[in-house]
């Protein structure tokens, strides 16, 4: 079973206006076959064909959402031992870098994963 088909059966959503975060808190001894550990991290980000047909748009949304997360695990704000898949909604084509950000810094804090 791949990583995210793991957390796609076992995470839970947690929604935002302009994106849903599905989380899973990693449990190693629940997959023994897999090098899973309570120190990984590791974060997805979807853009799918529905939101925009355009590869372009949806490639910038991820790029948008990828830098957030990577600001805050520079400022080493994410705990770890987490798997998390960020789904951009419809809501969010057009929205500014700073809404984008407020929208995926809420959907941390709701699934208790922002220090």
């Amino acid at each position: 079973m791949k990583d995210f088909e793991i957390l796609m059966k076992e995470g839970r959503f947690v929604n935002g206006s302009l994106i849903s975060l599905k989380i899973w808190k990693i449990e190693p001894e629940k997959y023994p076959n897999k090098a899973y550990s309570k120190e990984d991290l590791k974060l997805g980000f979807v853009v799918s064909t529905k939101i925009d047909k355009r590869a372009v748009v949806r490639n910038r949304l991820k790029r948008q959402m990828r830098e957030v997360a990577r600001l805050l695990l520079k400022q080493n704000k994410l705990k770890v031992g987490f798997f998390g898949l960020f789904m951009a909604k419809k809501e969010m084509v057009g929205r500014e870098y700073k809404e984008i950000e407020k929208d995926v810094i809420d959907v941390l804090r709701k699934s208790k994963i922002l220090k």
